[in-house]
């Protein structure tokens, strides 16, 4: 299946199309809460599983677990790129919804989340370009350039996070992660990401 670079189009079908594979898996799971995407000045997109099923709605829910925005221009190199990758790579279909992790967390993983004070920005490095995708915990309304801590790393490690090939702390160690500001911060949003 060929990634649509079209962030509508990517999220109206197929988002829901990947996840169709998990759906046996799922059952009449109902997630705790939505993800929701805000990709530039685009309305934020709320996404959740209601019954086994992936449902997607315009709006910032009460029940958001964690807001992800990033930028028109990091939109394909972040999210197309990455999912492209993913397939490529032939990960799992949980893998390839890596994104989506959240939805299947149990509930006092989840509290825990909307508990935490602050956002998370990624600055992922590809030749010598940084984009950047901003993780905020709940339904808070922050300015994108606001979060408390940085996590700086080349976009293949991040993949390769999500994929589960490398270990975010052997990277931190090895000094392919940077961490800037409030690294608590960081540690207890990693659950969503890897």
């Amino acid at each position: 299946m060929q990634v649509p670079k079209d962030p509508d189009t990517f999220f109206s079908s197929y988002l829901p199309t990947s996840f169709a594979a998990l759906q046996g898996n799922l059952g009449e799971t109902t997630s705790p809460g939505a993800v929701v995407f805000q990709v530039g000045k685009r309305p934020p997109l709320a996404v959740r599983i209601v019954s086994g099923r992936l449902e997607c709605a315009n709006g910032l829910p009460d029940d958001s677990i964690v807001q992800i925005r990033l930028s028109e221009d990091d939109f394909e190199p972040i999210l197309v790129r990455g999912a492209e990758r993913l397939l490529e790579g032939n990960a799992d279909a949980e893998r390839q919804l890596a994104v989506l992790r959240a939805l299947t967390l149990e509930p006092e993983r989840v509290r825990l989340i909307r508990a935490v004070e602050g956002s998370v920005a990624f600055v992922l490095v590809e030749n010598q370009i940084e984009r950047r995708v901003t993780l905020t915990p709940g339904n808070t309304k922050v300015e994108p350039t606001a979060a408390e801590c940085t996590v700086r790393c080349s976009l293949d490690d991040f993949l390769a996070m999500q994929r589960g090939t490398v270990n975010p702390f052997e990277l931190l160690m090895n000094g392919k992660i940077q961490l800037t500001g409030d690294a608590q911060i960081a540690m207890a949003l990693s659950s969503l990401l890897v």
